[in-house]
């Protein structure tokens, strides 16, 4: 597997941050063609086709964890989000989720956790 250049790791952030590709193109001042050839490029060097595996992929990668995407294909993607998920409520108070709508309208909703 080919390592990722550093304007894809930015990229590949932007993504995971859940953004669209005319966000990520606003955001880094590039044409959205040229992001979209990066991300082509980012699937296809690590040999996946959805942005979550790319999430799951990005997560691995700052644990300093193993990627291996047929093993988490086998264990099922969702259920691998899931677990995430539930942990990252488990370690923070305040939790921030990101819902994206339809026309790619983006809400920011804040959680905190009751404290007794």
């Amino acid at each position: 597997m080919d390592r990722l250049s550093e304007t894809e790791l930015v990229i590949a952030e932007k993504y995971c941050h859940g953004l669209t590709d005319k966000e990520v193109a606003d955001q880094l001042g590039k044409p959205v063609w040229t992001i979209r050839t990066h991300k082509k490029h980012i699937h296809a060097k690590l040999g996946i086709s959805t942005t979550h595996e790319l999430v799951l992929y990005m997560v691995a990668r700052k644990n300093d964890k193993d990627w291996d995407i047929k093993e988490l294909r086998k264990q099922g993607l969702a259920a691998v989000m899931c677990i995430l998920v539930l942990f990252h409520l488990m370690i923070f108070d305040k939790v921030e989720f990101c819902r994206i709508s339809r026309r790619a309208r983006v809400e920011f909703v804040t959680r905190r956790a009751d404290n007794g």
